[in-house]
C-alpha cells in the first residue's frame, strides 16, 4: 500500500481512503456479543411488547370486535374526549379506511394497533420519567442529551441493530417507534411540571401537604394541558413510522406504501396514503383536548396585559436616598508566590515531560516492530532501529507520550515563570498529577505489550519514558497532597459511587473478554502455493475453483483478546486503571474537602489514562492501514469509559 507523503501529497483528498476507523466493525463485534450472552433479557424486553399486540390487534380489534362494534366504539371514545363532531369524524374516517380496497380494514386495524401499543408504552414510561426530570435537576441534566440523541438520530440508524437484536416484523418495529416517539412526552412532562407556578406549591407546602400530595393533586393537575399536548406528539410520531416500519416485515398501512413505492403503483400509494391520512387525522383529533380561545381583539387582550403587568415600581424608602454610599478601601492583593511544594511539582513536571518529550525520538524497539508485528508479518523479524515515532516503533504510544510530555513541560515552566497562573489548569496540581498518570499508563502499556518476534527487544527510550513519567509522577502526588482546600466537605450521593462501579465492573469484564484485535486476513496466497504444486496435471478450471473454496474455508475472523496468553496483553494495563479508578470513586465517601479534591484529581488522571492507552491503540493500527487487520471494541469501550471517568472525575475536582 502506498501511503502519501508530506510533501507531495498531504494535501489530496484521496489520502483519507489510505486509513479507516473501524466503527461499524466495533458496532458489529457488541451487537454479536449482546446477541449472544444476553438472549434472555432481549426476550424478556420483546415479550410484554409481543403479547400486547397479539391481545389488541389479532384477538381485540381483528377477531373479536366487528367491524360496527369498532366503528362506535372509537366514536363512543371521540365523543367523550371531544364532541359529538369529533366522534362522527373519527367512527366516519374508520369506514372510509375499510372501504379503500381489499385487506383494508385488517391493514388499518394494524396501524391503529401499534400505534396504540407505542403510545401506552411511551405513557408508562415517559411521564414518570419526566416528574423525575422536573423534580430532580442533576437527573433532567443527564436525561437531556440521551433524548438529544434519540430525537437527532435518524431511524434508519437504530433500525438496524433494532433488527439484529430484535429480528423483523411488527414487535421490533414497536421498539423502534419507542426510540423515535418517546422524547416528546418526556420534554413536554418535564415542561408542564416545571411551570407550575412556585408559589402555588409554596401555598399548598404551607397548609401541610406532603410531597406526594402537592404532585398528585397540584402539580400534575396543573400540567396536565402540556402532558397532553406530549402525548398527542408522541402519539403523530408514532403514526410517522409506519411507513419506515414497514420495511423490516411491520405490517399495517406501510406495507401497501412500500409495495406502491417498489413497483411505481400510484392507485395503490395513492389509497394507503389515504387511509393513513384518515387514520392520523382520527387519533389527532381523539388526542386533543379542548381549548378555550381567546376571542378578544388585539386592544382588549393589550390592554389586559397592561392591567395585570408584573413590574410593579417600587417607591423609595423614607431617609434612605440621600445618604452616601461608605467609601470602599482600596487594597492591593498580594503578590502571589509559589509554595515550596507547588514549585517542587512545577520542577517535576518541567524535567519529567521534557525527559519524556525527548524520550519519543529516541529507540524504542531492536529488530522487530512491536506494535506493527501484530498487523503486519513481515514487521515481526524487522533488523534495524525503530524510535517511538515510527510507524514500526512506538508509533501513537510514543507520539501521544511526546504530546503529552510536552503539554505538562509547559504547565511546569508557566507555574515557574509566572506565578499567578498557579492557579490556571495548565499550571496547577490538576494538570501535573493527571500528566503523570498519563505518560506512565503509556509508558507500561508499551512495555507490557508481548512481543512478537524472537529477536524483539526493548529500547532505551521507553525506559527513558517511563523515568521521566514516574518523575512528573511524584511531583505531582506530592504537589496534589499538600493543596488543601477551604470549602465545605460535599454531599456525595452513592448512586453515583454505584454507578462508577458499574462503569468499572464493564470496563474490566470488556479488557478481559472483549477483542483488542480483529484479524480477518486470508491464507489464499499460501494455499494457491501449495496446491500449484501439488497439481501437476490437474486442469486450471479445477485448480481454481479449488482454490477459492479453501481460501474461503481459511478466511475468518481471528479474535485476539487482551487477556490471552498470545495476546499482546494489553487488557492487564487497562484492568489495573480502572480498578485504581474506582478505588478513587470509592474514596470520594471521605467528608475531607482536601481529600475529595486529591481523588477527584486523581479519578480525572486514571480517566484521561484510560483514554489516552485505547486512543493510542486504536491511532496506531489506522496508521499501519493493513487490510483486514482492525483494532478491537475493547479499544473503544476504553476510551468511552475512559472519557466518562475523566469527566466525572474533573467534576468532583472542579467543586470540591
Amino acid at each position: 500500500m502506498r501511503f502519501p507523503t508530506l510533501a507531495a501529497d498531504f494535501w489530496d483528498n484521496e489520502n483519507l481512503d489510505a486509513w479507516e476507523v473501524p466503527f461499524g466493525l466495533w458496532i458489529e463485534e457488541i451487537v454479536f456479543w449482546l446477541t449472544t450472552h444476553i438472549r434472555g433479557f432481549l426476550d424478556a424486553v420483546k415479550w410484554p411488547v409481543d403479547k400486547l399486540l397479539e391481545l389488541i390487534i389479532d384477538n381485540l380489534l381483528q377477531d373479536w370486535l366487528p367491524w360496527p362494534l369498532v366503528v362506535l366504539l372509537f366514536f363512543l371514545v371521540g365523543f367523550a374526549t371531544r364532541n359529538v363532531l369529533v366522534g362522527l369524524g373519527s367512527a366516519a374516517a374508520l369506514v372510509v379506511c375499510g372501504l379503500l380496497g381489499s385487506d383494508y380494514w385488517d391493514l388499518t386495524m394494524e396501524t391503529v394497533g401499534m400505534v396504540i401499543v407505542a403510545v401506552m408504552i411511551c405513557t408508562a414510561i415517559g411521564i414518570p420519567l419526566g416528574i423525575v426530570a422536573a423534580r430532580v435537576d442533576r437527573f433532567w441534566n443527564r436525561l437531556r442529551p440521551v433524548l438529544d440523541g434519540m430525537q437527532v438520530i435518524h431511524p434508519f440508524v437504530y433500525l438496524l441493530p433494532i433488527i439484529f437484536l430484535f429480528g423483523v416484523r411488527r414487535t421490533p418495529g414497536v421498539l423502534a417507534t419507542l426510540v423515535f416517539a418517546l422524547p416528546p412526552i418526556i420534554r413536554l412532562t418535564n415542561l408542564g411540571v416545571r411551570q407550575v407556578p412556585a408559589d402555588v406549591v409554596e401555598a399548598a407546602r404551607a397548609f401541610g401537604a406532603t410531597e406526594r400530595r402537592v404532585l398528585r393533586e397540584v402539580q400534575i393537575p396543573l400540567a396536565r394541558p402540556a402532558i397532553m399536548a406530549g402525548l398527542n406528539q408522541t402519539l403523530l410520531l408514532s403514526l410517522s413510522m409506519v411507513g419506515i416500519v414497514a420495511i423490516i416485515a411491520g405490517g399495517g398501512l406501510g406495507k401497501p406504501i412500500l409495495t406502491a413505492l417498489n413497483t411505481a403503483d400510484i392507485p395503490l400509494g395513492a389509497s394507503a396514503g389515504a387511509g393513513l391520512y384518515f387514520v392520523g387525522v382520527l387519533l389527532d383529533r381523539i388526542s386533543q383536548p379542548d381549548e378555550r380561545v381567546d376571542r378578544r381583539n388585539l386592544l382588549a387582550r393589550m390592554r389586559q396585559a397592561w392591567a395585570t403587568r408584573t413590574d410593579p415600581i417600587v417607591p423609595p424608602v423614607p431617609g434612605m436616598a440621600d445618604e452616601p454610599e461608605p467609601p470602599v478601601a482600596e487594597t492591593t492583593p498580594p503578590a502571589p508566590t509559589l509554595t515550596a511544594s507547588h514549585r517542587l511539582g512545577a520542577v517535576a513536571a518541567l524535567a519529567g515531560g521534557l525527559l519524556a518529550a525527548v524520550s519519543a525520538l529516541l529507540i524504542w524497539g531492536r529488530d522487530a516492530g512491536l506494535l506493527s508485528g501484530w498487523a503486519r508479518f513481515d514487521d515481526t523479524d524487522l533488523p534495524g532501529l525503530h524510535n517511538g515515532v515510527d510507524a514500526t516503533g512506538g508509533s501513537w504510544f510514543g507520539i501521544t507520550l511526546g504530546l503529552v510530555g510536552l503539554v505538562v513541560a509547559f504547565g511546569g515552566a508557566l507555574a515557574l515563570v509566572r506565578p499567578r497562573s498557579r492557579t490556571s489548569f495548565l499550571a496547577g496540581p490538576r494538570a501535573f498529577l493527571p500528566g503523570g498518570l498519563v505518560l506512565a499508563s503509556l509508558a507500561v502499556a508499551y512495555l507490557t505489550v508481548s512481543p512478537r518476534g524472537d529477536n524483539y527487544s526493548h529500547g532505551t527510550g521507553v525506559w527513558l519514558a517511563l523515568g521521566g513519567a514516574l518523575f512528573v509522577l511524584v511531583g505531582g502526588v506530592v504537589a496534589a497532597l499538600r493543596t488543601g482546600s477551604g470549602d465545605e466537605p460535599k454531599r456525595v450521593r452513592q448512586r453515583e459511587v454505584i454507578g462508577i462501579i458499574v462503569l468499572a465492573l464493564f470496563l474490566a469484564f470488556a479488557g478481559a473478554s472483549g477483542s483488542w484485535i480483529l484479524d480477518q486476513r486470508s491464507d489464499a496466497a499460501q494455499i494457491a502455493a501449495e496446491l500449484a504444486a501439488e497439481a501437476e496435471g490437474v486442469d486450471q478450471g479445477g485448480l481454481a475453483a479449488e482454490v477459492l473454496a479453501e481460501a474461503l474455508a481459511e478466511t475468518r475472523r481471528v479474535t485476539i483478546r487482551g487477556f490471552e496468553a498470545d495476546g499482546p496483553g494489553i487488557g492487564y494495563i487497562v484492568l489495573a486503571l480502572t480498578l485504581a479508578a474506582t478505588v478513587a470513586a470509592l474514596g470520594r465517601l471521605v467528608r475531607r474537602p482536601a481529600s475529595q479534591q486529591f481523588l477527584g484529581v486523581t479519578m480525572f488522571g486514571l480517566g484521561c489514562a484510560i483514554t489516552a492507552v485505547g486512543f493510542a491503540w486504536i491511532a496506531t493500527f489506522v496508521r499501519l492501514a493493513t487490510p483486514a487487520v482492525s483494532p478491537g471494541a475493547s479499544a473503544f469501550l476504553a476510551v468511552a469509559g475512559g472519557l466518562i471517568f475523566a469527566a466525572r472525575g474533573w467534576r468532583v475536582s472542579k467543586t470540591a
